[in-house]
């Protein structure tokens, strides 16, 4: 996506062959045909579905995008509302890059750079969160020396002075929300468990920058991307592991239009998959529970991982795996996304509670996931009575 920002003075410029072949099919709305087991639960467009205009749609982003183009279409309160509640899930660009190789999500990306360099973004509820990050290298407004909280009673390499292959990346979520700090441990401890030598960068970890590059803050990401590069490269470890999909995506996909980085990178599922069926992580007990799979945007559609999280699930003794009608690359977003959490927590609600309703229509009584901001926002839906856990919470559980 950051291909988008080779011309300096308009992001759009770059994406103007995709806008304008954009054909009106209206597939960007719906999960593949193909694939339909529910009519309740087709709709994919998150904001699409929710405020029920074209505009809201990829289709009507892409008709916007040669408005502005064309100098016929000026700004205001709501096109900045269409712009950015788009949770940048990524399901129209898989779609349409199935009808005829063309991505949406490219031009999403560019309408929200063009909003910042005209000056008119960041929205006033993102100002804080740009501010953290400047300050504090991190969106949650929370200092670095309380980053390495959840390790403190922990015996952790560090990777300047130890000499280790894999780092483990833990992203700002898992580092410093409370609720989430057992994500980070439990990965800690089950790399432990298998014989992983592995280290991490503790309060020294800075944010990979994800959420100022899907807002279209792209200066101040590609500041952030640099600063990390750096740093990464610095260690000389083979791998990076992380537990948040969006850290996943970033450091995998986004940074290697800006040189990339020299290790490895991947999910902690995918490293524990592996584990799994090398011996490494022998799974004993019993974990009696009728489990569905929530696919991360960032993991799932971002990253292709589908298969690692399905196949630790079956490998598990007791879970029953079923399937949301929306899965895989059909996946229903969890509605966080993107700086919508911030801007519009009403309508990121609204869309994690569809997602647990679907959840609930399996007959599951937990709903697992693998990602830190996904387990956030779908965490705080009330009257919900599925049980949400991180996938790793259950492989711990098995492990003994």
């Amino acid at each position: 996506m950051s291909e988008l920002t080779k011309n300096e003075y308009d992001p759009l410029l770059q994406v103007q062959k995709d806008a304008y072949r954009c054909g009106k099919c209206m597939l960007c709305k719906w999960m593949d045909h193909n694939e339909i087991t529910d009519t309740e639960f087709m709709a994919l467009c998150p904001s699409g579905a929710r405020f029920r205009y074209e505009a809201y749609y990829a289709s009507g982003r892409q008709e916007i995008a040669r408005g502005i183009l064309e100098g016929k279409l000026d700004y205001n309160d709501r096109l900045l509302h269409i712009l950015f509640t788009c949770t940048e899930c990524g399901a129209c660009q898989v779609i349409c890059s199935d009808q005829g190789n063309k991505n949406p999500l490219k031009t999403i990306v560019a309408l929200r750079e063009r909003v910042f360099r005209d000056e008119l973004a960041p929205l006033p509820e993102h100002e804080t969160l740009i501010k953290s990050m400047e300050n504090y290298e991190n969106p949650w407004q929370q200092p670095r020396a309380r980053r390495d909280a959840w390790m403190r009673k922990m015996k952790l390499a560090d990777p300047r002075k130890e000499k280790v292959d894999t780092l483990f990346f833990v992203g700002c979520t898992a580092a410093y929300d409370p609720k989430l700090q057992n994500i980070a441990r439990m990965t800690a401890e089950i790399l432990q468990a298998a014989g992983v030598p592995f280290g991490v960068l503790g309060k020294d970890e800075l944010c990979c920058g994800s959420t100022l590059l899907r807002m279209g803050n792209y200066d101040a990401y590609e500041k952030m991307a640099g600063k990390n590069m750096e740093l990464l490269n610095s260690l000389g470890v083979e791998r990076i592991i992380t537990s948040c999909s969006g850290c996943n995506s970033v450091l995998r996909e986004e940074y290697e239009e800006l040189g990339g980085l020299e290790a490895e990178v991947m999910h902690s599922l995918e490293l524990v998959d592996e584990l799994i069926a090398s011996g490494d992580i022998k799974l004993k007990n019993r974990v009696d529970r009728k489990v569905t799979y929530h696919d991360p945007c960032h993991l799932g559609r971002f990253t292709g991982v589908y298969d690692a999280p399905r196949s630790i699930l079956e490998a598990i003794p007791g879970v029953e795996l079923v399937e949301m009608p929306r899965n895989r690359a059909n996946s229903f977003c969890c509605g966080a996304g993107a700086g919508v959490r911030t801007a519009y927590p009403e309508f990121a609600a609204w869309v994690a509670s569809e997602r647990l309703r679907e959840a609930a229509s399996t007959g599951a009584d937990t709903l697992v996931t693998a990602c830190p901001f996904c387990e956030q926002n779908l965490g705080e839906v009330k009257g919900s009575k599925l049980k949400l856990l991180d996938i790793l919470e259950l492989v711990r559980e098995s492990m003994g």
